[in-house]
């Protein structure tokens, strides 16, 4: 749905435009294509409330991360973009039993379509959890406790792994009256059904935002409730190809969505506790993404296709994701195939009647600045149990921004550096040290 609200269609491209394109050896965004994404992130953006100028109100994730970004480098309007969207997006929190509302609708935050979706749970819990870490605004920190709440008490099933959503509707009342009532009255009247379902893609996107809640907000309970939803689907979806099945009713992994959830959710597993095992299922669902959905132009197909699909579908939120994701991927396991993906997945990014035919593309400008640079790599060596190191650990996850690597070196010495843009620091002995280094750079 959240891709639906931006019209998430392919726009049409001749064989022979996408030849000529897919020719640079380095694909990369033209000046003149990048310019015109700038203009429209800044165009589309609603100033007086938030969000994009659009009669639904709801937070685009990649609009709102690209301004944290640009924000980071001291730049005003991108941070208020960022802080203004988040905070009137608030109304769309349930204060009673937390969690988030789908959208809003009439051109306003307060109009909510009460239904609870996780692609709207996960979605709000890693880009607030990611504004906290940035902002420190305490009302950041306390909308994803509320989305845990919900997750925890309504979503998760008895053996650890989550349901697909809820609807809104409960008996004959109107959803606007019953969400507006007391815990007590709500429990009196019944509680709207929930989808249970158990489905990896959902599952996926909700273990990635768990994750992320511990590196930047330090919640125990987040990564608890990750690793034992992590466990079973690892356990009755996953195939040894590295493949994601949609549930266990299916036999054969049909879509993308499935494998790259659950692949961008073990490489943020190991970010959170530097398990070497979640990083090889991370690499492995790579390597088969690209055998059995690569596109043979560019870009990645959304599902499996036949040899007599002409046309083969892909969708753009779903190739930003997947090239992001083994961007990074790359960084963390030094595997060339990933470079080579990257750069696969780019060319399709890069085409300009794909990039502008929304009304805004902010992932593509994420894109475009991870792939020209190598992340903040932040060093640490000594032992994982030790408290010292420990304390090191914290602090590089607790620094802002998605984009960055994170090492740790087993050493009987405790040392950490940071490397930055070509910098590269001298090791420094205690967290007050490299706090400052991350401070200074």
């Amino acid at each position: 749905m959240h891709a639906l609200l931006k019209s998430s269609n392919e726009t049409p491209i001749t064989i022979e435009r996408q030849l000529k394109l897919i020719k640079q050896v380095n694909p990369v965004l033209s000046h003149e294509c990048r310019r015109r994404l700038r203009y429209m992130h800044m165009r589309s953006f609603d100033w007086e409330q938030g969000g994009l100028l659009s009669t639904v109100k709801f937070v685009d994730r990649d609009s709102v991360e690209y301004s944290l970004v640009v924000a980071a480098d001291h730049e005003l309007s991108e941070a208020r973009m960022a802080s203004l969207t988040l905070d009137n997006a608030m109304s769309l929190f349930d204060p009673i039993w937390g969690g988030v509302y789908q959208y809003s609708t009439q051109g306003k935050w307060d109009v909510p379509h009460y239904r609870k979706t996780m692609a709207a749970q996960a979605g709000h819990l890693r880009i607030y959890s990611l504004a906290y870490a940035q902002l420190k605004f305490d009302h950041y920190l306390k909308a994803t406790n509320s989305i845990l709440l919900y997750i925890k008490n309504f979503m998760t099933s008895e053996v650890g792994a989550f349901y697909a959503g809820q609807t809104d509707k409960v008996a004959d009342i109107k959803p606007e009256l019953f969400f507006s009532l007391d815990d007590s009255q709500r429990q009196k009247i019944g509680i709207p059904d929930v989808d249970k379902r158990i489905v990896t893609r959902e599952n996926g996107w909700m273990i990635e935002a768990l994750a992320t809640h511990y590196e930047y907000c330090g919640s125990q309970q987040s990564l608890n409730m990750a690793i034992k939803a992590t466990k079973w689907i690892n356990q009755h979806c996953r195939r040894v190809t590295g493949a994601y099945l949609t549930n266990i009713m299916t036999s054969t992994p049909l879509h993308l969505s499935d494998t790259l959830a659950m692949a961008r959710a073990m490489l943020q597993m190991y970010r959170a506790t530097f398990d070497k095992r979640y990083l090889d299922y991370a690499c492995i669902s790579a390597e088969f993404m690209h055998k059995n959905f690569k596109n043979q132009l560019c870009g990645y197909n959304t599902r499996l296709i036949n040899k007599n699909d002409t046309s083969p579908p892909r969708q753009i939120d779903e190739n930003i994701s997947i090239t992001r994701f083994v961007n990074l991927l790359f960084h963390y396991s030094g595997n060339p195939l990933f470079k080579k993906m990257t750069k696969h997945g780019l060319r399709y990014c890069c085409i300009p009647e794909v990039a502008t035919a929304r009304m805004e593309e902010a992932g593509i400008l994420l894109v475009d600045r991870e792939v020209l640079a190598p992340p903040l790599t932040i060093n640490i060596s000594g032992n994982k149990n030790d408290p010292a190191v420990n304390e090191f650990i914290n602090i590089a996850h607790r620094h802002e921004g998605w984009y960055k690597l994170i090492r740790l070196n087993p050493s009987a010495t405790i040392s950490a550096s940071i490397e930055i843009d070509g910098y590269k620091s001298k090791p420094v002995t205690t967290p007050e040290k490299l706090k400052r280094l991350l401070q200074l750079h």
